[in-house]
Formats: C-alpha cells, structure tokens, sequence
C-alpha cells in the first residue's frame, strides 16, 4: 500500500507526463508523415491513458476521505476518459475507412467531455475542503470553461490555443504543486 503522501506525489508526476504525452503525442499523431512517428505519437498517447488512469486511482483514496461520492465521480471520469484516450490513441493504427473523422470525434467531443467533468469535480473537492491554495481551483474552473466553450462554439484560427492554454499550465502548475507541496488533508 503505497501511502498517501507518495500517491500525491506521483499523481503529480502523472498530471506532468498526462499534459506532456498527450500534447507531444497528439502532436505526433496528427502530423505524422511517416510510419516511426506515428507508432511514437501513439505510444505516447497510450501514456497519456496510464497517466490519467493513475490519477484517478492514486487520488481516490485522498478524495475519498473528505467527500466519498465526488472521489466515486472522479474516479468514473477519469476512468472512462483514460479509456476513450486509449482507443482514440489506437485508432491511427487500425485500418477503418473513417478512423481520422472518429478520431476526431474522440478527441474532440469525447475526451474533452469526460476530461471536464472530472476536472469540475476535482476542482470543488480541492476548493471545498481548501486542499488547495484556491486560486488553483479556481483557475482550473477557468480552464475547464474555456475548454467547454471552445468543444461547444469551435472557434476557428490560431486563438484556439488561447482557450486551451489556461488549464494547459493549470495542470503543469497542479502537477509541480503537487510534487513539492501535496495537498493539506485534515484529519
């Protein structure tokens, strides 16, 4: 049993190498131009579903302990968008007539979905229970609803990375946090 101080730790590890895998995959996938970067954009994406599989996992205990049900949500969304994370990552790699459309529903319907609700969840847990500064939470709130709107209006151009970008660094920033500072549980 791996205690609580460490499994905040390593969730923080996993928030670093969620963000970098899935950008740096996703990346790869979507511009690939040759069979090598593909197969590596997809192995990276495949890390980016154990990592956000692992935090649900390594952060469940923790939630729990202030508010079972929202440890129970989170854990659920974390759990299915790690799911549709894999299968969004495999897709490239299977020969469907229309794998970059459903790709792209994955991607950009599913995956945001499922990433948001969680993070609404994980986000109050923290703000409530002031497990966190909550300027955190708050900014996570900020992040997730620029997410949404950008999933909802799909704003087209260079701004896209704007709306993107606040829970972008938000995460790096929970991920780093977490690592040197944890979470401030009272018992």
């Amino acid at each position: 049993m791996i205690s609580t101080n460490k499994a905040i730790k390593a969730s923080g590890a996993l928030f670093l190498t969620a963000m970098v895998s899935s950008l740096v995959g996703g990346g790869l996938i979507e511009t690939a131009n040759e069979q090598l970067l593909l197969i590596a954009g997809v192995i990276l994406e495949m890390f980016n579903a154990i990592s956000v599989m692992g935090i649900g996992i390594l952060l469940f205990p923790v939630l729990k302990r202030v508010w079972k049900s929202a440890a129970i949500g989170y854990l659920g969304f974390r759990m299915v968008e790690a799911l549709v994370c894999l299968s969004a990552a495999l897709l490239p790699l299977l020969a469907l007539t229309n794998g970059t459309e459903l790709r792209a529903f994955h991607t950009g319907t599913l995956i945001p979905l499922f990433f948001c609700g969680g993070a609404l969840i994980f986000y109050t847990v923290l703000f409530k229970y002031q497990l966190l500064p909550r300027f955190i939470s708050i900014w996570g709130w900020a992040g997730v609803l620029l997410i949404i709107y950008l999933n909802v209006y799909q704003p087209q151009g260079e701004l896209v990375l704007l709306f993107a970008l606040p829970i972008i660094l938000n995460e790096f920033f929970l991920g780093v946090w977490l690592i040197r500072k944890g979470i401030s549980i009272r018992s």
